[in-house]
């Protein structure tokens, strides 16, 4: 129905932006992939989409290249992954390095994305190796640093500090830097106090 929004980013979160395309508000869910990929709120941006039908709902996603629409597109395809997991997953990795997890079949590495059970991991693994070489193709292939899988509480302390401006790189960076140390923090807000100290 909608392939893709052209418009003024007039609200944007670590989950989710609203584009004003002539005058009217599009609210967007968006992975943290691709909420640190936007410019600041007033630019000009356009995002391909992705809208998803339920019997009582309608939701539009966002995606910042058409290769993470795919991918998305190919998560919600496997049993068990909906939307929101398809998003929580694109959140706790980059495209490139969740392709990387699949080919490696790094079932430990998926499981740690919050959300992602053992049996998840290894349908994400099973059902997504032969479509990964099709949607890979079609990625810029680029060289990244090893990846370092978050769970829920890592996650939320990731997407707090996106939103207070900081790249994604420089809060993943921070929150490993803080668990590296062995003494981790109980809560969020302990997670993202030590961090902030380490930016």
């Amino acid at each position: 129905m909608y392939d893709y929004l052209s418009g003024k980013l007039v609200k944007k979160q670590a989950t989710e932006v609203v584009l004003d395309v002539n005058g009217v508000g599009y609210g967007l869910k968006v992975s943290l992939s691709t909420a640190e990929q936007l410019p600041e709120e007033g630019a000009q941006v356009q995002l391909k989409t992705y809208l998803h039908v339920r019997e009582d709902v309608l939701q539009l996603y966002g995606f910042a290249n058409e290769d993470e629409r795919e991918i998305f597109k190919a998560l919600i395809s496997i049993s068990g992954v909906g939307p929101k997991l398809a998003q929580t997953i694109l959140s706790g990795m980059t495209p490139a390095k969740l392709l990387a997890a699949i080919r490696n079949k790094d079932e430990k590495q998926l499981h740690a994305i919050s959300g992602v059970g053992k049996k998840t991991a290894q349908r994400l693994i099973v059902e997504l190796k032969d479509k990964s070489v099709v949607i890979h193709s079609g990625m810029e292939q680029t060289a990244e640093s090893p990846s370092v899988a978050f769970g829920a509480l890592e996650n939320e302390a990731m997407m707090a500090l996106i939103s207070l401006g900081y790249r994604r790189a420089q809060a993943e960076k921070a929150i490993a830097k803080v668990m590296a140390k062995g003494d981790h923090p109980l809560t969020t807000e302990e997670l993202i106090k030590e961090a902030l100290k380490t930016i």
